[in-house]
């Protein structure tokens, strides 16, 4: 993906903003929704707001140090202009200030309902009401400060002089015409404090290196949660192509079971109970004790099921990737690693924070949570990977359902259930003695029994405590994984799959591989690693899913919450081995007695 993006957000939804500060992606009211700005996604028909200068020597951009407000700096001849944009914290609005010596020119053209439906536009004192003729979008725009018209009505000549914009949205039926015409505050700069607080809310104690990175990754894993309910999706985009022109082009702007446990996880790492509790919250609360628990592998940001993956046929899609989609097809599949992946961040919260409390009030759902395991964990799914046609017994969603009923058996134990304890450990030392007879038939852990391909999921062994990181069988397995997959010190998923040749290395499993050597003591090799993944970052401290390790080019939908997490718990784990603080482990009598190593 090119040009680079910068991500705001208000924990409703979140905007992309490009290298000049054009806002090309904006879904609305919430991530999940249709689009007023998708330029993203079309080039002539998206829709999008600009601000900027005709003419221009040189641009740059960065990030406020007090939260995601971007900063676009224009210079212009002997002169410059200087635009904040950010979103506030509330109702949804955007913010634009400008500092300018020179005229620009501010462009505004919204489409809604993903670019197929054109505004209907309402000149208004101070600015224009832009109205979706079939539906109850609506959005103000209104300019405080010296502007003209340009002769259209979609764009303004602004400055010079100190100019304040703001583009308030909403989609109520009916909407709220007195909040949207409401006059524009004179105090922009006392309106962003507010919301800084909010993004100086996620930053926690850090003393390692590439504290910044830490820092921005602390902060999207915060831009992609919804602040309700404070679940986070896996990424702020739709139909972003791993390769264009490809076909692995996908909707990822949903709650993704693993995705989220995975981040709360790292943000109990990192030191941010808070956050990781409500996450686990979400997830608890998302369980179905009376049919399959996690009905699908996602859910929306209020906990309820999406609808199945449509083609958004009418957009010639990011980089002529088609088809665009809304959706995602993963919704049918059988993912079997979910629950252990929620256990797992439950146990750890619970040993974190002792509460027998809030423990007796989910046990409803972790009962059901480790009773699916107990039942299921020898089907075939789809695996972590969602292959769309691929069905067998996959060696990581074993492990992570051993995984799960060894954190349940744990938990029964504290919460006086021991019955249940000894039943799920019993079931948890059948998963363990299939997994290892597969793996001392084959001399290594196989992605499926007799499949001798690779796969990077597999480096999760021991990081979920199921195999010593220097247990022959996992050593034997990681010189696969490295011989395989791993290219100048990035590390692909796989080679190839149902969809065909996967194209470009895969930013998590670089950082699973980082933290594999660093528990070998490999410390030199890890840092080098974890120095080319971070050099991977957009110039604004991003990640994308993919990386082309050639141009630098983020590939896939942006930016990923698997990424961020991943930045977070490697460079946590670093922190904290080299302080010989506890990572997060299952108890060491525990790891001797369920695993069956000494």
């Amino acid at each position: 993906m090119k040009p680079f993006y910068a991500i705001l957000a208000n924990g409703m939804t979140a905007l992309l903003a490009g290298p000049t500060g054009a806002i090309d992606w904006l879904p609305v009211p919430r991530f999940d929704g249709p689009t007023l700005f998708g330029r993203l996604l079309d080039e002539h028909s998206g829709g999008y707001l600009s601000l900027e200068p005709d003419v221009y020597d040189k641009v740059e951009q960065r990030y406020l140090p007090d939260g995601l407000c971007l900063e676009t700096h224009f210079v212009v001849g002997a002169g410059q202009a200087r635009i904040r944009t950010w979103m506030s914290v509330g109702r949804t609005a955007i913010w634009m200030t400008c500092h300018t010596d020179v005229p620009v020119r501010l462009t505004c053209r919204p489409a809604f309902g993903y670019g197929s439906v054109r505004p209907a536009y309402h000149p208004t004192a101070g600015g224009m009401r832009y109205q979706n003729p079939h539906g109850p979008e609506m959005a103000q725009l209104m300019v405080h400060g010296p502007y003209q018209s340009s002769g259209r009505v979609d764009q303004w000549i602004v400055g010079p002089g100190e100019v304040t914009i703001v583009i308030r949205i909403s989609t109520e039926q009916p909407a709220d015409i007195r909040w949207l015409n409401r006059p524009i505050p004179n105090d922009p700069e006392r309106q962003w404090q507010q919301t800084a607080g909010y993004w100086q809310s996620a930053r926690l104690p850090y003393h390692g290196p590439y504290e910044d990175l830490f820092t921005r990754s602390l902060e999207t894993i915060r831009a992609l949660t919804f602040r309700p309910t404070g679940a986070p999706i896996a990424a702020a985009t739709t139909s972003l192509p791993e390769h264009p022109g490809g076909a692995r082009q996908w909707d990822y702007r949903y709650v993704w079971i693993r995705d989220s446990a995975y981040a709360g996880e790292a943000l109990l790492m990192a030191g941010d109970t808070t956050s990781a509790r409500r996450i686990a919250e979400f997830l608890l609360d998302a369980v179905s004790p009376t049919e399959r628990v996690f009905p699908a592998p996602f859910v929306r940001v209020d906990g309820t099921l999406p609808d199945g993956e449509r083609d958004l046929l009418w957009l010639s899609g990011h980089a002529e990737s088609r088809p665009a989609r809304a959706g995602n097809g993963a919704i049918h599949q059988s993912q079997l690693d979910l629950a252990g992946s929620v256990l797992w961040l439950v146990y750890h919260l619970q040993q974190w924070q002792a509460d027998v409390q809030w423990l007796k009030q989910y046990w409803w759902a972790i009962e059901s949570l480790a009773e699916w395991m107990r039942h299921t964990w020898s089907q075939p799914d789809a695996s972590l990977w969602e292959y769309r046609t691929i069905r067998g017994r996959h060696t990581h969603s074993r492990m992570m359902n051993w995984v799960g009923l060894v954190s349940a058996s744990l938990l029964a134990e504290a919460n006086a259930q021991l019955d249940k304890a000894e039943r799920w450990h019993r079931t948890a030392e059948k998963v363990r003695d299939t997994i290892l007879s597969d793996a001392r038939y084959s001399g290594a852990f196989f992605p499926r029994p007799g499949n001798p391909s690779t796969d990077a999921a597999l480096l999760t062994l021991p990081l979920y405590d199921f195999a010593p990181v220097n247990d022959p069988l996992f050593r034997a397995t990681l010189d696969q994984i490295e011989s395989g997959l791993l290219s100048d010190d990035m590390v692909y998923r796989y080679r190839e799959d149902d969809l065909g040749q996967a194209r470009h290395p895969f930013i998590l499993a670089g950082f699973w591989y980082a933290r594999v050597l660093l528990r070998l003591g490999r410390l030199a090799e890890a840092d080098r690693l974890i120095h080319r993944h971070l050099a991977l970052a957009t110039p604004l401290g991003l990640f994308g899913e993919h990386a082309d390790p050639i141009s630098g080019e983020v590939r896939g939908n942006f930016p990923q919450l698997f990424s961020h997490a991943g930045l977070v718990m490697t460079l946590a784990e670093r922190e904290q081995l080299a302080s010989g603080r506890s990572l997060l482990h299952f108890p060491q009598d525990t790891r001797q007695r369920m695993a069956g190593w000494s």
